[in-house]
C-alpha cells in the first residue's frame, strides 16, 4: 500500500469522526433558551410545595418555588432541571417533559418521604411548672389527721412566749397527745420494718447457738438492751449480738452464784 492511499484513508478517516463528534456534540446558544413555567406539588395532598429548589445543573443555577409552589426559570429545551425540597425525594425532570404536560401550567409532583418510627412513651417525673407565679409549700410525710392543729413540729421554747396559749394547748391538748402517740408508734413500726431485715430470731439463734425458752429469754434480753440504729448494718448487729451474749451469761452466772 503506496504512502498515497495511506495519507487518503487517513483524511478520510479524520472527516468521519468530525462528523460523528458533530452529531453527537448539542451546541447551546442564548437565543435558544426559553422561559419554563410550572408548579411543584404534593404527590399526596396536591397542594404546591413551598420553597423548593429547581436547579439547572447544566449551568449551575436555578430557582425557588413560591407560596404556591410555582416557579420560573430560563432553560435550553434540550436541559433537565433538577428539583430538591426538604422530606421530598429528589427529582430530575428533562424540559421537553415539562412543555408536554397537560394544558395550563404543568405540574410536576414530587414523592414525600416517609420514615416510621417506634412509639416512644415519654414519662417525667418533675413538678409541674408553676404558671401563676405562687410559691408551692413543701409535701409533709404526716398524714393529713395527725397534724398538729398548731404547729408543723415540735414548738421552740420562745413559743411559750409568743404564743402560750397555743404552746400550753400542744402538749396539754389530749387530742393533740393522742397524734404523737401515734406519730410514735409508726414511726417505730418502721424503724423495726428497717432493723429487722439484718436483726430478727435467726440471725440471733445463729450467733448464741441457743434454742427454745433460752433463745426466747436471750431475744428479750437482746431487745431491751440492743441500742441498735435503724440503718445498723449486718456486722454491727452481730457484734452487738455477741456483745449482749457476754453480758446475758455473766448476769446468768452471777444470779446462780451470788
Amino acid at each position: 500500500m503506496g504512502i498515497k492511499n495511506i495519507i487518503i484513508a487517513a483524511l478520510i478517516l479524520l472527516f468521519s469522526a468530525g462528523f460523528q463528534f458533530k452529531a453527537h456534540c448539542q451546541l447551546f446558544f442564548p437565543e435558544d433558551m426559553v422561559n419554563v413555567k410550572g408548579q411543584v406539588i404534593d404527590e399526596i395532598t396536591k397542594e404546591g410545595v413551598i420553597n423548593a429548589q429547581v436547579l439547572n445543573m447544566r449551568v449551575r443555577g436555578g430557582t425557588m418555588t413560591d407560596a404556591f409552589g410555582k416557579f420560573s426559570i430560563q432553560a435550553d429545551p434540550m436541559d433537565t432541571l433538577t428539583f430538591k425540597s426538604l422530606n421530598y425525594k429528589d427529582k430530575r425532570v428533562p424540559v421537553s417533559a415539562i412543555f408536554t404536560g397537560e394544558n395550563g401550567v404543568p405540574k410536576i409532583t414530587m414523592s414525600p418521604t416517609r420514615i416510621l418510627l417506634d412509639q416512644v412513651e415519654v414519662n417525667s417525673s418533675a413538678p409541674k411548672i408553676n404558671l401563676y407565679g405562687i410559691p408551692g409549700g413543701k409535701s409533709s410525710t404526716v398524714p393529713q389527721e395527725l397534724r398538729s392543729d398548731y404547729f408543723g413540729s415540735r414548738p421552740k421554747n420562745i413559743t411559750a412566749v409568743v404564743k402560750p396559749i397555743s404552746f400550753l394547748s400542744y402538749y396539754l391538748s389530749k387530742d393533740e397527745k393522742e397524734k404523737r402517740t401515734a406519730l410514735n408508734a409508726i414511726h417505730t413500726e418502721k424503724d423495726w420494718q428497717i432493723l429487722s431485715l439484718v436483726y430478727n430470731r435467726d440471725v440471733i439463734q445463729k450467733i448464741s447457738g441457743l434454742k427454745d425458752d433460752a433463745l426466747d429469754d436471750f431475744m428479750l434480753y437482746c431487745n431491751a438492751f440492743n441500742k441498735l440504729p435503724t440503718n445498723a448494718t449486718t456486722i454491727e448487729v452481730e457484734q452487738r449480738i455477741r456483745e449482749l451474749l457476754v453480758e446475758y451469761n455473766e448476769k446468768k452466772s452471777k444470779a446462780k452464784n451470788p
